[in-house]
This record gives C-alpha cells, structure tokens and sequence, in this order.
C-alpha cells in the first residue's frame, strides 16, 4: 500500500526521529572516539554530524516504513554472493546530493539485514578522494584578502562564515570594510584534498541485526558503520590536520548562516573551537524556520549553537535572537510582470518536513494547473521551477494549463522579485517570505493536507487569508488575482491588507535594508561583555 505522506505522517514521522536521534548521536560519538582514539563531547559530534544524522535517520524511518519481510526492492546493488553493496559516501555533500538513490537502498539495506543479518551486506572499499567542495569564487577569496591586508589586527574577534548563499551583496563588502577592527569574512573555501582507504573490516564488524520489534535508533545503529562518510572516518585525522594548517588561529566567536550543512572544513574547525571556548553563532536561512510545527533543522541549528538569530522570533528564549538577515538593494524598475514561484521534490522521500510529499505532490500539481488555467491577465506570468532535477511532471501541468506559459530560471531571482508587478507562490517556504518581508504584493496557495504550523502562529496566518494573501487553492489565489487585476497596488496598499502583512513579517520575515546597523549593535553588545 502506497503511503500518502501528509502533515499527519510527517509528525508521526518527526516524533520518533526526535526519539531516536540522541541514541544514534551517543551511539556515533562511541564509535568515533574509538576510532580515533579520542575522547569529545557529543556537542563536537552534533556540531560535526549532526546534518548527516538528521538525513541519516530520516531515511532508515522511510525506509523501515516502506520495510515488509515479502517485500522486493527493485534495485541494482547484488554481488555474485547476492549480498548488496553498499559504498559509503566520501563526504556528506556527496551524501545530501545521492537524496534519489538512497531511499531506495536504504530500504534495500534494512530488507536484507532483516532477512539474512549483517554479513548480508558488502562494505564497498578501495580508495577514495575527499575535496573540500564549498570552495570560494576567485572574487569572494580577493576581497576577502584585501580587507585582512588592510586591517589593523590580524586575529578578529569574530569570523562571519558564509553568511548568506548566492553572490555577495555589495552592502555586505562595505560592511566588512567597517568593521574591519573587530570582524573578518572567510568562506574556508581553500583547497584540500586527501585519499582515503575504506576500513571495510572495521565497519562490516560494527553491523548488526535487526528485529522487526526494534525501535527506530536501534534500526538506524544496526547500519550505521554502512553509511558513514569516509570523511567522518578513514579520512578523518588528514581532513582534521589539512583545516587546521589554514586556520590555525581560534576566533572568540564564529558566525554563520549556510555552513552547519554540508561545509565539512567549516565543522571540523568549528567543532573543535566550540570544544575550546568558542562561541557559535547561527542565523535561520530560509522559510518554515518558526512556523512549523516541528522543523529538524531548526532544532539542530539552534541545540547546537550558542547564540540562534531568527527573522523575527523568539519565543522567549534568551539564546534566540531577532535579527534581519542581510538582503540585497531591491530595485522596483521595469515592473513588466507577474511571477510564479514553484517548489518541487523528488518521487522518493530523503527528509520528512512540512510541505508537498509523495501522496501530496500531486495536489500542488493540480492546484498549479488550476491557478494558471483561471488567471486571467494581460501581464505576462513568469515561472519560475524549483532548482533541481525533479522531472517533468509540474512543468507538463501548468504547460497543459495553458500552452503560451513563459517558463525562465536564468534571472537572480530578487532581480525576478524587482520585476515582478506581483508574485505568486504554489508553497510556503523561503520565497513568500522573502517578497512579503520586502514588501512586494504578494499572494500564495497551498495545500492543508501537507503543512502544520506552531498555534501561536496560525492566527497570523488566517490574518493573512481574511485579506487575501494566502489561499488554500489555485482556483482560490487565481479569482483573487482576477478581482484586484486593474488595481494591485490599491489592493496591497490597503490598511488591513498591510496590517495583517506586518503584523506577520514582525514575527517571520522581519527584513531590513537598515539590517547593518541591526548587526552593529548586536555583535559589538556581545563582544564587549
């Protein structure tokens, strides 16, 4: 039976992986520490691998879902001994990027252990290269050096890493240059490349069984050594001494917004740093942070740093910060169209969150079409697909919808934003925020089935629908568009639609041109305590 992953199972889903994850953490630090012979705390294996574990356990839960003892798992992956192989990842960039094969041997992986124990699995060796793959542009590593040439100490008090993702905003360069006294701006995007073998003893010896009456850390500990990254491991002791050679010297405090996920160089050192005194800080970067009712990443980025600056929230919690995240000069000219904002996920599920799933993904396809199919305008609609190969399905509905639909992802999506007379959105993530919080006329549909919000934030949200910003269907969003089609403006100037807007963005979209000065007084407040 095919599982409709909606709202009510991603919560099912996110209970038990916050069950399990701090016995799978434990279970990572044991491993590891033996390893390597060391002794950290489980904050440096959290800081290290906490991304991973998260993704980790949100595939052996799919999976052990997914898992019957009759079942077949139609993938390639059997050697002649008809044990299936699995080869770990060299990285966790590698790891995140496999996110449509590894369901499918993750549950490969869980169906044979279950029926012919762990020495059904063959642990892939030979050698492999690990590269540091969040290297900086030419550009980024000039300016970045100009600034450490021209300042007058050489040891910051604090390093901002990877503070936002795209090109960086001349704003930010200026405000480096300023604080050049107390701050400096260093992606880690130096080169590092080291071989590795794959200990196959070591980890086809830390297998076990697994029982259909285990619980889902139990599960995810029994194959664990078959999944982690070689760069967690065997290349661990040369990554770890590579970094250190570049950067050697430990700021007091370290900040960013991008790099807990996937910047391997990033966590070794910062691990390390938070392990010696440092200070960590993070920053939300992107939507659902706040709103959803249960959202992994939010509660890795926040468990593991020392001081979490959100766009807007706080809930009463004194190491949560309000602070706007830096964002480009928006420039309103030539205000020519209208946008389309779609999101997209592959056919088989690597993390549970609340949005469009398998068993929901066909809804927002359907409200979509629908929404292009009744607009009616003379403006030219834009769309703009979710990045990623997810295949043709959505771009084939809202084609079918009407044949004439422009289809571009070439344009910087804030210059897309610039242009755009209004902006429509198929979801609620990061984009509706961002047009919202810069004050663009904004209008979204979605699905009921597929989100669930914190209460204290749905009386906002049904705010947002008495004035008619959000939708629950494309039909819905789409006669909207209809009825304020000869007047936008008179519509998105009007007082309640405004008040329910910022009374909303106060608390989730909080943005700023002024945000320098917001950043000034918070971090030079920190630093002189």
């Amino acid at each position: 039976m095919t599982i409709v992953w909606n709202a009510q199972c991603v919560s099912e889903g996110l209970e038990k992986i916050d069950e399990a994850r701090p016995r799978v953490l434990a279970r990572v630090k044991q491993a590891l520490d033996a390893y390597h012979q060391t002794e950290k705390s489980e904050r440096y294996y959290d800081i290290l691998l906490g991304d991973w574990i998260e993704r980790y356990l949100h595939l052996v839960y799919v999976a052990s879902r997914n898992h019957s003892i009759d079942s077949k798992t139609q993938i390639f992956g059997f050697d002649n001994d008809n044990k299936l192989r699995v080869a770990p990842t060299r990285d966790i960039t590698e790891f995140f990027s496999a996110h449509q094969s590894l369901p499918d041997l993750a549950l490969a992986a869980l169906q044979t252990v279950s029926l012919h124990g762990p020495g059904s699995l063959n642990i892939v060796g030979g050698e492999v290269s690990i590269t540091n793959s969040n290297k900086s542009n030419r550009l980024d590593r000039l300016i970045s050096s100009l600034i450490r040439a021209f300042a007058p100490g050489r040891d910051p008090k604090i390093l901002f890493v990877k503070p936002f993702s795209g090109r960086t905003p001349t704003a930010w360069r200026l405000a480096m240059w300023s604080w050049r006294k107390w701050s400096r701006h260093d992606d880690m995007g130096f080169g590092f490349s080291v071989r590795a073998s794959i200990d196959t003893r070591w980890r086809s010896h830390n297998l076990s069984g697994v029982s259909t009456h285990d619980k889902l850390g139990d599960v995810a500990n029994a194959m664990l050594s078959a999944f982690l990254p070689v760069c967690a491991v065997e290349g661990f002791e040369q990554i770890k001494s590579r970094v250190f050679s570049q950067r050697s010297t430990r700021p007091e405090h370290v900040y960013s917004a991008q790099s807990l996920w996937t910047h391997f160089a990033f966590k070794v050192l910062v691990a390390q740093w938070c392990e010696d005194g440092s200070k960590l800080h993070y920053h939300q970067h992107g939507g659902w942070y706040g709103l959803d009712e249960s959202h992994a990443a939010e509660k890795y980025e926040s468990r593991v740093a020392d001081y979490y600056y959100t766009w807007g929230w706080s809930r009463g919690s004194p190491k949560t910060i309000p602070l706007p995240p830096p964002v480009p000069a928006l420039q309103r000219i030539n205000v020519s169209q209208d946008s389309l904002i779609c999101f997209d996920q592959p056919k088989e599920i690597y993390r549970l969150q609340y949005f469009p799933l398998p068993g929901t993904m066909q809804t927002m396809y359907e409200q979509t079409a629908e929404f292009v199919k009744t607009r009616q305008s003379e403006t030219n609609l834009v769309v703009r697909l979710f990045p990623g190969d997810y295949g043709q399905t959505q771009r084939q509905a809202i084609a079918s919808a009407r044949a004439s639909t422009v289809f571009d992802n070439t344009t910087p999506i804030f210059e897309q934003y610039g242009s755009s007379r209004i902006v429509f959105h198929n979801y609620l993530g990061t984009s509706w925020l961002e047009t919202m919080g810069l004050d663009i006329p904004t209008i979204c549909f979605y699905d009921v089935d597929a989100y669930r919000f914190r209460p204290d934030a749905r009386s906002l949200l049904e705010d947002l629908v008495r004035v008619g910003i959000l939708h629950i269907s494309g039909e819905s969003a789409a006669d909207h568009a209809n009825s304020i089609e000869n007047d936008v403006a008179k519509w998105w100037l009007r007082d309640d639609v405004q008040a329910a807007k910022r009374n909303f963005t106060r608390q989730f979209a909080n943005f700023s041109q002024d945000w320098k000065e917001s950043w000034e007084s918070n971090f030079t407040n920190i630093l002189i305590r």
